[in-house]
């Protein structure tokens, strides 16, 4: 069962509300440990939201955006602040920092703003341990992350709000949650290609 089946259906005794705490916490979850899929999820509780709680579209959306960008700073800055500790403390194997650092080196962007390119193209898994070793901004990189985060799930959520209105609620359901897929799975093999091309370039 996937992480977010499973937070959901812990957390379904509490109703719409556990379905907002499953979303912070697999958002939490995505940036400080190891891949979600909260893309897929935060559509999948979009539509539970609406058509089991009835909830108002807008209302629906509001809630689980504002959810998904609180995990999302959350788990960044909380990695962040470990990672960094660790880093001071000269605990973070020399090993692996020259290698964080080295792999900086071929990105698009050597700084803050890749974060930007990596809600489009992932290549640096962990966000919060990049901005600890290689020293970026913490201000500059939590508006970043705020600011792609925003404009990928509003589209997101803008996409699974058209298909509630266009299709009956078993295809919108269908329809979205297939396109989202599809999304990520481009996302992942451009961001696959690029950690290749780079790889080829070191």
């Amino acid at each position: 069962m996937a992480l977010g089946d499973w937070l959901g259906a812990a957390l379904a005794f509490l109703g719409p509300a556990g379905l907002l705490a499953a979303i912070f916490l697999l958002f939490l979850l995505d940036a400080a440990i190891f891949p979600a899929l909260p893309e897929v999820f935060i559509v999948a509780f979009y539509f539970e939201l609406v058509f089991r709680w009835a909830w108002a579209p807008s209302m629906a959306a509001a809630a689980l955006l504002v959810l998904a960008l609180a995990g999302d700073v959350c788990g960044n800055v909380g990695l962040y602040a470990i990672v960094r500790a660790l880093h001071r403390r000269g605990k973070v194997p020399k090993r692996i920092e020259r290698a964080m650092q080295k792999w900086t080196k071929f990105l698009l962007l050597q700084d803050e703003r890749m974060i930007l390119l990596n809600r489009i193209a992932p290549a640096i898994p962990l966000t919060g341990a990049f901005i600890a070793v290689c020293g970026w901004n913490l201000r500059k990189s939590v508006e970043y992350v705020l600011a792609g985060g925003a404009v990928k799930y509003v589209l997101l959520l803008a996409l699974a709000a058209a298909m509630g209105v266009a299709f009956s609620p078993d295809l919108s359901r269908l329809v979205a949650t297939t396109l989202v897929i599809v999304l990520v799975a481009v996302s992942f093999v451009a961001g696959r290609y690029r950690r290749q091309r780079m790889v080829a370039r070191a």
